[in-house]
């Protein structure tokens, strides 16, 4: 079959690998003008396709290219451009995409960091037609992982990564088979969500535990990491653990209150606590912290207000004096 593909990252990389593998034959590779990582963009150089990187993918311009091309199905694959029509009508076969949510949940940007982040407990892969919405086409295909409660960004991308490539072959061999047969999403139900920031990562130690931990370790490599402060000094945090029997109670949010050596400190949430095992100061090496009992991370918001206020009557006292002067 004659595919165009459209993607971007590591799972779009081995997935379109799979494809020639099976011995389809892929016309062009359509990547981000600014891809998150270079591996799909190599794959194709040095597979001979030709590559193709429009700053509009529905100027009419690229979509007279694309029907040059004459594909007979076209795939996307964390691609970052919303197609409209016609280009979605330029392959008689259709144009489909391929979604790590279990849609219709987890429509958007960065479903992996939200669900961990929501503590789902498992996770989708869905291969579904696109239409003029987002992440709203009929569905052709969809699996799921578990979550587990121990994993983090990294080794849940992992698996993820490992799994595209069959439900990307299978799906294609479907259509290739006029065997789909397609599920309409309740168009009326499901949840969105929209690409994480800078900013997002700090952590705000009144809340709970559990919310805490799900999202130091929705964010940890290769994501940004959790952010706290320490006198003053940013802090990233990449590894947490928390049991959710260990005991409830009202105390200081973010105060050190007990210690693991060789494992980390117990620092005191909203409601429980929470084992920090792994931390990073500024640029220097991550390590495991053994910060005295008492010790306080993040912003004591009154006193911060109260300082700034204190600056604030300075400042006008300056003022005013260099004015009288």
């Amino acid at each position: 079959m004659r595919l165009l593909y459209f993607g971007d990252g590591d799972w779009a990389t081995k997935s379109l690998l799979r494809l020639i593998q099976e011995g389809h034959k892929v016309i062009g590779v359509v990547t981000r003008i600014n891809p998150s990582d270079p591996s799909l963009l190599q794959t194709a150089q040095k597979a001979g396709f030709p590559v193709f990187q429009p700053v509009n993918v529905n100027a009419p311009e690229f979509v007279e290219k694309v029907a040059a091309l004459e594909p007979e199905l076209n795939l996307s694959f964390s691609y970052d451009q919303i197609l409209r029509q016609p280009i979605l009508e330029s392959a008689p076969l259709g144009f489909i995409n391929f979604h790590a949510g279990k849609l219709p949940d987890y429509r958007g940007r960065n479903v992996v960091n939200w669900a961990l982040i929501n503590g789902e407990e498992e996770i989708g892969l869905t291969s579904h037609y696109i239409n003029e919405g987002i992440d709203t086409g009929d569905i052709i295909l969809q699996r799921t992982l578990p979550i587990l409660w121990t994993d983090d960004y990294g080794n849940l991308l992992e698996r993820l990564v490992s799994a595209f490539p069959e439900l990307v072959a299978y799906t294609v061999r479907l259509i290739a088979n006029d065997a789909v047969q397609p599920q309409p999403q309740a168009q009326l139900q499901g949840s969105y969500f929209s690409k994480r920031e800078n900013g997002d990562e700090w952590l705000d130690w009144s809340d709970s535990s559990r919310n805490l931990y799900n999202k130091i370790r929705a964010i940890a490599h290769p994501g940004p990491g959790a952010r706290t402060l320490l006198k003053g000094q940013v802090v990233t945090i990449w590894r947490a653990a928390y049991d959710p029997s260990w005991p409830t109670y009202i105390a200081t949010p973010g105060q050190i209150v007990g210690s693991n050596p060789g494992d980390g400190v117990m620092v005191k949430t909203g409601d429980s606590t929470l084992l920090l095992k792994t931390v990073q100061l500024g640029h220097n090496d991550p390590y495991t912290p053994r910060w005295p009992i008492g010790t306080r991370l993040g912003v004591n918001l009154i006193d911060y207000i109260h300082s700034l206020e204190a600056r604030l009557i300075a400042l006008e006292k300056s003022l005013i004096n260099m004015t009288n002067a």
